[in-house]
């Protein structure tokens, strides 16, 4: 097995928990919110899911990147 394709499954797997993790961040914020909730931390809640999901959605396309091109090196 190829150490390099072990890293990349591991970036990826770690990169999927964070977009859950912010998910669930996102519904039970938006959930308080709907509820009536004027929590300033409802709104900090949202905006720190969101920059966690563009984060974790970076991880996931440069490693797809990295991917292509180690394939493309062997190729």
């Amino acid at each position: 097995m190829d150490v390099s394709s072990v890293s990349s499954s591991n970036a990826t797997s770690n990169a999927i928990e964070g977009l859950k993790k912010a998910q669930n961040t996102v519904d039970q914020a938006a959930q308080n919110i709907a509820g009536g909730s004027q929590d300033p931390e409802d709104i900090v809640a949202l905006s720190q899911a969101a920059i966690g999901f563009k984060a974790n959605a970076a991880v996931i396309k440069t490693d797809n990147e990295i991917s292509k091109t180690l394939l493309d090196i062997k190729a």
